[in-house]
């Protein structure tokens, strides 16, 4: 796939836009992780949402979520990212896919691990009456790992889609994560914060690995491509 380059940076607009969303992404993140401290660990928002939660909660949306939210699974998704990347390093002949998915799941235990810890946010059943147990809450884990699991899974098959291709794999990856954090909320495992926190972690993350592998994962062109093609292959 064809991408132009900014001939004064030498970098592709996507970077740009990558860099921009990682920084505003880790801005937001520091932020929010600061109200929840200052304000206090549970914040007006995440009272609000857990009551309209309770106001449109049924039961067919709680099995339907029940039925979903697995999906983001670290154990599940880490390993069929692992799976993934070793057959695309394989068949690609290259160890790129390979380390983009073990960097991608190494930065996942890294983050979401010394999250849950540092931050020691209470979860939703021991902190509607108090605070200090169930510490396990911020960010949500299954959230980070639905956005960084999707958005590896889509770095990797880059180099083989076209930009339409490109646009719905990514369209795809936001319902994902989407779903998943939204199955968190409903299914009353996390605060609403939480799974905020998890999409913003994990679109640094994702933004992160763009910009250190989608350069190395791109196919070298073909030598019957060379006459044919001025501008290198960016996938």
């Amino acid at each position: 796939m064809q991408t132009a380059t900014d001939q004064r940076t030498g970098r592709a607009p996507w970077q740009v836009r990558a860099a921009w969303a990682a920084a505003l992404s880790a801005l937001a993140l520091v932020l929010l992780t600061y109200g929840i401290y200052r304000v206090g660990r549970v914040l007006r928002v995440d009272t609000r949402a857990l009551d309209i939660v309770n106001d449109i909660r049924r039961h067919w949306l709680v099995v339907v979520f029940q039925n979903l939210t697995w999906a983001g699974d670290f154990l599940f998704a880490s390993n069929f990212l692992l799976v993934v990347s070793v057959v695309v390093a394989a068949r690609r002949g290259s160890s790129a896919p390979l380390w983009l998915g073990l960097s991608a799941v190494a930065v996942l235990v890294a983050t979401v691990g010394t999250g849950k810890q540092v931050i020691d946010r209470s979860r939703i059943p021991f902190a509607v009456g108090s605070f200090g147990d169930g510490g396990t809450s911020y960010p949500s884990g299954h959230t980070t790992t639905a956005v960084v699991v999707g958005g590896a899974l889509v770095l990797i098959a880059s180099p083989a889609l076209t930009r339409r291709g490109l646009r719905w794999a990514w369209a795809a990856m936001v319902a994902y994560s989407g779903l998943i954090g939204v199955s968190r909320v409903y299914l009353r495992y996390h605060w609403f914060t939480d799974v905020v926190a998890g999409w913003l972690l994990g679109t640094f993350i994702v933004c992160g690995l763009a910009l250190l592998f989608v350069r190395p994962l791109a196919t070298p062109p073909r030598a019957s491509d060379d006459a044919t093609t001025s501008a290198p292959d960016d996938a």
